[in-house]
């Protein structure tokens, strides 16, 4: 049975991630803040024949993070490791928390890297693993109304991509995707307008074509042909994407 770790697992993106791949037999170690949830999907996943268990840790905290690699030190060697734990803070930078920013750095940016490096240091990634980094559609397209977050994003992506190349060689596999507006309560949550909810993409579909991605080990996803015209706008006309976005999303939090 191959291991998949998953950060973020207890709900939304994670939550359909862990289910993806523990219905193609992998035993899924989740790793989220959030106990009840982790006990209520672990529960849910369970009576559905998952093999899964779940690590509670806070990855803004550099104690937990240590106390995780070391509990992943005696599981089995990690064929599939998906960094998709993330938080956002949304409006004016200008205005905003700058602790609050700060933790969306830690779990979004440093935490991946922590905990890639940790695992690669003690040689508990797989030889012929995929490494899934779940950045954003926001590094080609913008986020004025949340300039951290995008580049929280921005940087992992950068790091995903150099980390590519510096795996190459013992066929380590990395995968970085770029979704878009997802049908899960964070998007809700930081989105100043859900009318449409509907359209976005439901977390399902989106494991599915991650499932599917590792499987080909490609290198970039871009999920959803709506998704990937607008980052092709994105980078011919970034000018028109950035007003785009700062009227239907920074001006809308204002």
């Amino acid at each position: 049975m191959k291991h998949c770790v998953i950060t973020g697992a207890a709900d939304g993106i994670g939550k359909a991630l862990a289910q993806r791949f523990a219905a193609e037999n992998y035993a899924i170690t989740g790793i989220d803040v959030d106990a009840e949830r982790a006990e209520q999907t672990q529960t849910e996943l369970s009576r559905d024949g998952a093999t899964i268990a779940f690590l509670l840790a806070d990855l803004s905290c550099e104690t937990d993070i240590a106390d995780t690699l070391a509990t992943l030190k005696d599981r089995p060697p990690i064929d599939v490791l998906i960094h998709n734990a993330g938080i956002n803070a949304v409006g004016s930078f200008a205005d905003s928390n700058l602790h609050h920013q700060q933790k969306v750095l830690d779990i979004n940016l440093l935490a991946p890297m922590h905990l890639t490096a940790g695992l690669l240091h003690e040689n508990r990634i797989a030889r012929g693993a995929s490494l899934v980094f779940i950045s954003s559609l926001s590094r080609v397209v913008s986020y004025p109304g949340a300039v951290v977050y995008a580049a929280s994003k921005d940087g992992l992506a950068s790091y995903a991509r150099s980390l590519a190349a510096a795996l190459a060689h013992n066929d380590t596999h990395v995968l970085t995707v770029y979704p878009g507006p997802t049908r899960t309560a964070h998007a809700r949550r930081y989105s100043p307008d859900n009318r449409n909810e509907q359209r976005r993409m439901p977390p399902e579909r989106l494991a599915d074509l991650i499932y599917q991605s590792v499987q080909q080990r490609r290198r970039v996803l871009i999920p959803g042909m709506g998704n990937r015209i607008f980052a092709i706008v994105g980078r011919l006309a970034p000018g028109l994407v950035e007003w785009v976005m700062r009227r239907t999303l920074f001006e809308k939090l204002q």
